[in-house]
């Protein structure tokens, strides 16, 4: 997985996805900077509190209850000391249950447990026919320095994680690095028309979505690995970075289209309009191969 400095998790919503279902968008909102989670205990407290709902809901094919709590991993400094925490997920698709009381820990998504903590986990993301996508955030504590991720969920309970290419500081950054994310993995597990076009009207203005629905517009070619391009994803501010806003904000997105040969590199253009926060232009720049 790829580490991230500084990261600001850009959140999708559940009000915004409820909406999108019945062809409506909302804009996103920002998350703010994550404080240690109310549950989070000092050492010395003997009692793990379990049972904070974060989300118990029905999102088209999906119901979704998930807790959030404290657990017996302890993570910090010798001076300050906190409980890293679980999600426990329960989830079911067209009343089919996928997973009953499902614990997902820090280790299942950074790989180890100890170091980081879970300030955020299992808010839905995104929501599509053929996946679910929880946002989970894990932190060295007292720190912004984490991961941002994506945990997509599967009918048949298969999961994939996704690490957000986040920037802090640089407008427009959060807005392509959530498409692209969404955009590779829903391709990945061959997402329908109506699916990727709710995913174009929410993330594009409203030209460039019709262009992309309508195929006149490709994004990628079709035969690439999309998991692997997510993996690689690198995205670029072509912008000089003064502080001042901006009419448009530029990048250069980079990938790695074939998991057999990494010295082969996609290249799109995309612009995010200033105003209104959405991607208003995709151009292919070609593939080198290096």
């Amino acid at each position: 997985m790829r580490k991230m400095i500084s990261v600001i998790a850009s959140a999708v919503l559940v009000s915004g996805l409820i909406a999108a279902s019945t062809g409506q968008s909302k804009p996103d909102s920002a998350r703010q900077e994550q404080q240690p989670t109310e549950d989070s205990v000092i050492v010395t407290d003997s009692e793990i509190v379990r049972g904070r709902v974060v989300e118990d809901t029905v999102i088209g094919h999906w119901t979704v209850k998930a807790t959030k709590g404290s657990n017996e991993v302890v993570v910090g400094r010798d001076d300050w000391a906190v409980r890293d925490s679980s999600v426990f997920l329960t989830l079911s698709y067209d009343n089919e249950e996928v997973y009953s009381g499902k614990e997902i820990r820090t280790k299942d998504v950074v790989g180890n447990e100890g170091e980081y903590m879970m300030q955020w986990g299992g808010e839905i993301f995104w929501v599509s026919d053929s996946a679910l996508y929880l946002s989970f955030g894990c932190f060295l504590p007292d720190s912004d320095d984490g991961w941002n991720m994506l945990y997509q969920i599967l009918p048949d309970g298969a999961s994939n994680l996704s690490v957000l290419e986040y920037e802090m500081g640089v407008d427009g950054n959060s807005y392509i690095a959530d498409f692209m994310a969404l955009y590779f993995n829903e391709r990945a597990v061959g997402a329908s028309a109506a699916d990727l076009k709710r995913l174009y009207e929410h993330f594009c203005t409203k030209e460039l979505a019709e262009e992309l629905s309508a195929l006149t517009l490709p994004i990628v070619l079709d035969d690439i690995d999309f998991r692997h391009a997510d993996r690689t994803l690198q995205i670029n501010n072509l912008d000089d970075l003064n502080g001042l806003p901006l009419e448009k904000y530029s990048f250069e997105v980079k990938f790695k289209p074939d998991s057999k040969d990494d010295n082969v590199t996609d290249i799109l253009y995309m612009e995010v309009d200033g105003a209104t926060n959405k991607i208003s232009k995709i151009e292919a720049g070609g593939r080198k191969v290096i």
